[in-house]
């Protein structure tokens, strides 16, 4: 390589990065396998500065620079970095702990899902997942811990209905496009859940809302649940809607039970004891085709109610992070999902592999899902 110390100038292999100052000092650049640049001399840090890309390499050089054009000497590197998209990120990452972001507290749906997801992708990936619930205005609080995040692919978030509705509420600087849907991990389904002999079957329940206020259960006003049962709503053609909301769903079985609610949406493992027990009824699933682990139980479509609705969970990263550490996130997840424990989780809830899927599908679905939530922004707006 050739070298000019004094002249403001780092030359290796004919390219040059900016140096300027008097006071003389001794840097060692140790750069390997990468390729080198050619910068405009009279580049400033954080000015926009064309920089071409050669192919070739660096070994390590003894530079004598001046002293005061050591941090620009810095950032002309940390530049030439940022120009070769994906230089070496794969390789090097991760290069520490993981965070995993939730917006519901620990021990509910999204954080035992998470768990669930990240458990294999921890030795797959060689690092720790670090798991953090950031409660509080739906996911206004989990996106704008995000958002203050370096976006290098070591910090995580859920990406479910809360996502989506967080941001059409413009509480946070983001929109879907500052989001990656990396892997989903649930598509879980709703059943329509009343007290056990309270109505004969679905269209007695149909009947009945139709007629006179209802009183429905669920979590979060504005979240997830809330989109759910407007939908149910529409669906129904209910008279009129009350969403009553609860902290868990252990006790929105138990106000089902006591008949102090009329109707709830449930997963299934929700309430699959107090069923068996005879105490509440699920009166149909919320889904195209009946599920098998409850296979006596209609659909919607069949029951009147044509709609589908699910609680679909997955994670995302933040974009602008680097593409090669996307695609090996993306693979440890969906391998780490694919895993007997997790397909044990899924088959808990009445879900099997299907449930599975990668950027593709996921990113296109949570397209659709932003979109879908318009028609009952409205009311979730006011």
């Amino acid at each position: 390589s050739s070298m000019s110390s004094l002249r403001g100038e780092f030359c290796c292999m004919s390219s040059c990065l900016p140096v300027r100052g008097r006071s003389v000092s001794n840097l060692v650049v140790s750069v390997y396998q990468i390729p080198y640049i050619v910068c405009n001399e009279n580049w400033l840090p954080g000015e926009d500065s064309p920089c071409a890309t050669h192919a070739g390499s660096l070994k390590e050089d003894r530079l004598m620079i001046g002293f005061n054009g050591l941090a620009r000497l810095g950032a002309a590197i940390a530049l030439s970095v940022t120009l070769i998209p994906g230089l070496g990120a794969a390789q090097d990452f991760p290069n520490g702990p993981i965070e995993v972001i939730n917006n519901s507290k620990p021990g509910g749906g999204s954080d035992i899902f998470l768990r669930f997801a990240t458990e294999k992708a921890a030795d797959i990936l060689g690092t720790e997942f670090i798991h953090i619930s950031k409660t509080g205005g739906v996911s206004t609080n989990t996106l704008k811990y995000v958002a203050g995040k370096p976006r290098d692919g070591h910090t995580l978030v859920i990406v479910n209905a809360g996502t989506a509705l967080t941001m059409m509420r413009g509480t946070v600087d983001l929109t879907k496009e500052d989001i990656v849907p990396l892997v989903r991990g649930t598509i879980d389904p709703e059943f329509v859940v009343v007290k056990a002999g309270r109505f004969d079957d679905a269209a007695d329940f149909i009947d009945f809302a139709r007629n006179n206020p209802i009183k429905q259960a669920g979590t979060k006003v504005g979240g997830n649940p809330h989109v759910s049962a407007l939908i149910f709503r529409n669906a129904v053609g209910m008279k009129d809607q009350v969403y009553v909301p609860f902290e868990k769903s252990g006790e929105i079985v138990i106000n089902v039970i006591n008949g102090n609610v009329d109707v709830a949406l449930l997963n299934y493992d929700e309430f699959e004891a107090q069923a068996g027990a005879g105490e509440v009824q699920a009166l149909a699933i919320l889904t195209p085709e009946r599920s098998s682990n409850s296979p006596d139980i209609p659909t919607g479509h069949e029951a009147g109610i044509p709609v589908d609705i699910s609680v679909v969970r997955g994670i995302g990263v933040m974009s602008g992070t680097p593409e090669a550490v996307i695609e090996k996130l993306e693979a440890a997840l969906l391998e780490s999902m694919n895993s007997q424990g997790y397909l044990d989780y899924l088959a808990g809830s009445g879900q099997t592999a299907a449930s599975i899927a990668g950027r593709e599908e996921f990113g296109a679905q949570f397209e659709a899902m932003y979109e879908g939530y318009q028609a009952v922004a409205a009311d979730l707006l006011k």
